[in-house]
């Protein structure tokens, strides 16, 4: 694996940790505006993630 396979992977898994961390924060939250400003930033995460997964899937 490439150095920048490594680095997409990597920023993949943690991405994916930070959306089950932000579900189970979720579930106990009470402040709804910090909830919804914290899934538009796992949003933005989620998208850079796909388009590196995409740019590697072309490398493949």
């Amino acid at each position: 694996m490439t150095q920048s396979q490594r680095v997409a992977v990597n920023h993949a898994l943690e991405s994916v940790m930070n959306a089950k961390s932000l579900v189970n924060l979720a579930r106990y939250q009470k402040e709804p505006q910090k909830l919804i400003s914290m899934i538009l930033r796992i949003g933005t995460d989620l998208n850079e993630v796909e388009t590196r997964l995409q740019t590697l899937k072309g490398r493949v």
